[in-house]
Parts: structure tokens; C-alpha cells; sequence
């Protein structure tokens, strides 16, 4: 043990340490993985070097903005809630240790002038399970705003009817996981002006 350093000091150094060789090694896979699965085949398909995959036990949120995406009566949200398209990744919050209110301040950023993107009805909040349970990745990527993650991984055949059919599917899945909860603000969130 280092002659400065107390028992609790030496211990707390050492776990930063390895909290930091975890983080490195998690993000040494990713991006290995990334190179084995089909190397640089698309911007879309390829995680950044700075992003980091969530494990199965954390929590992402996906904001609502339209009212047609959610049901309030069965208190679920639809499929086209979890729709990737056009960009073939869904946007989601990760927002694991957050409590509620820090969650829809995130939302709050979201929100933007182009239309459909001035309200947020309702967010689901879903754990990365549901996700890596059919075959999806949550990579944390903080782009463009701090706890931004992507969902990646979706069907991709050559067919394009079949990939829509594929997704459409996993979209209904999600839409029907029991673990998968739509939570509804009072009142619809809106930018302050």
C-alpha cells in the first residue's frame, strides 16, 4: 500500500480505477463487435468509439409526441411509438438513477420548432432487457445532448417489404411488453416561451 495513503483512499483509487479499466473494456468490445458483425458498413450501423452499450439492467425513456402513439385508456404505448424509421436507430433518454421530474426536463430539450416536435404527450419507459431481449442495442452516445442513447440493430433485409414487416413486429412487441410502462405528465410538456 502507497506510504501517503490511508486504507479507505488506496481502496477508493483503486475503484475509480477499475470503474475506468471497465468502462474502456466495455467500449473496447463494442467497438470489436461493431468491426466483426460487418466492419464499417454504415455511418447508421456503426457506434461511435466515445459511445458506451447499456447493460440489460438499465432504463431508457422514449418520449411521446403525438397522442395518436399512446393508448391512455389501456395505459400502453402503441407500436409506432418504437418506430426507427427514417433513420433506422430509435431515440431514446437513458435515464437509469433519474427521478421523474430530471427525466422530463430532458424532454423539455427535445422539443423543437419543426411540427409534431412542440409537445411531449407521455414518454415509455423501458428497460434495455425488453430491447436486448430481441436482438436491439441501447448505445449511449450523449449526441446531440447529455443521456441522448440510440437503439440500434433493426432488421435490415434487402427486401423492403420484409423489413418493414420485421419491424413493424418488433415495434408491436414492444408496444405489448408488460415490463414497458407509458407514464402521462398532468398536462402535456411544453417549451417555456
Amino acid at each position: 500500500m502507497p506510504g501517503c495513503l490511508g486504507k479507505v483512499q488506496f481502496e477508493e483509487r483503486i475503484g475509480s480505477r477499475m470503474r475506468f479499466l471497465l468502462q474502456l473494456f466495455l467500449r473496447w468490445v463494442n467497438w470489436f463487435g461493431t468491426l466483426l458483425q460487418g466492419g464499417a458498413a454504415s455511418a447508421n450501423s456503426v457506434a461511435p468509439l466515445a459511445s458506451m452499450e447499456l447493460a440489460a439492467g438499465e432504463l431508457v425513456a422514449r418520449f411521446i409526441y403525438s397522442r395518436s402513439q399512446m393508448s391512455p385508456l389501456n395505459s400502453r404505448p402503441k407500436p409506432g411509438a418504437f418506430d426507427p424509421s427514417p433513420h433506422n436507430e430509435l431515440s431514446v433518454v437513458h435515464s437509469s438513477a433519474l427521478q421523474d421530474r430530471e427525466v422530463w426536463e430532458i424532454g423539455i430539450h427535445t422539443l423543437g420548432t419543426q411540427p409534431g416536435r412542440d409537445k411531449i404527450h407521455g414518454r415509455a419507459d423501458v428497460p434495455v432487457r425488453a430491447l436486448t431481449e430481441r436482438k436491439l442495442r441501447a448505445i449511449l452516445d450523449d449526441n446531440p445532448f447529455k443521456r441522448h442513447t440510440s437503439v440500434i440493430g433493426w432488421p435490415a433485409p434487402a427486401d423492403p417489404d420484409e423489413r418493414k414487416q420485421q419491424r413493424k413486429q418488433l415495434c408491436l412487441e414492444l408496444s405489448q411488453d408488460p415490463d414497458i410502462r407509458l407514464i402521462i405528465p398532468e398536462s402535456p410538456i411544453i417549451r417555456a416561451s
